[in-house]
């Protein structure tokens, strides 16, 4: 997705099951201490990997015009990805919860040493996100947090996926 509009950057995406030190991770995300940074997010309330990309896109664009909402960009993505006005708001519904038990880990430009911290710090199974994603959502949660309507989600009308995109990219841009 990134290779049209920035080539030059690229996303490393590793979703983690049975987390036991999410409670440490948190803490460090708060305090700023977390090497190296990182996006945290609630894998239950992803509703795809495209969604995640497009979150993902928006914020490498408001990195590139200087007009990030939030202090990284990677705490953009979260932000981005709840297609949310209020900052706080998003950050705590859809980034990773101190007694997270599944953590989806995101990582721009992540170099090798990068990914190797990363898998050091999260004491947890490294899953495939392609095929154990799924099994996480929460429908229900990401219907009440997209404020999805029946009828748009209908057959024929269209889908959740569908509406949960439009929020992504029709939230404003900073």
């Amino acid at each position: 997705m990134f290779e049209q509009a920035f080539p030059e950057r690229n996303l490393t995406v590793i979703l983690f099951k049975d987390v036991a030190n999410a409670g440490e991770i948190h803490a460090k995300l708060l305090d700023r201490s977390l090497e190296p940074e990182l996006a945290l997010i609630n894998p239950s309330k992803v509703q795809s990997v495209f969604a995640l990309h497009l979150a993902a896109h928006k914020s490498v664009a408001a990195h590139e015009r200087e007009a990030l909402a939030t202090h990284t960009l990677h705490s953009e993505v979260v932000f981005n990805l709840s297609g949310l006005k209020h900052i706080t708001e998003g950050l705590k519904r859809f980034g990773m919860a101190e007694d997270a038990s599944e953590v989806l880990v995101c990582r721009f430009d992540a170099t090798d040493e990068d990914i190797a911290a990363t898998r050091a710090l999260v004491k947890g199974i490294e899953v495939d996100i392609e095929t154990a994603l799924e099994g996480l959502r929460d429908q229900d949660a990401i219907k009440k947090n997209y404020k999805t309507g029946d009828l748009e989600c209908q057959a024929g009308v269209g889908t959740i996926e569908d509406a949960v995109l439009a929020r992504i990219a029709t939230a404003p841009m900073r």
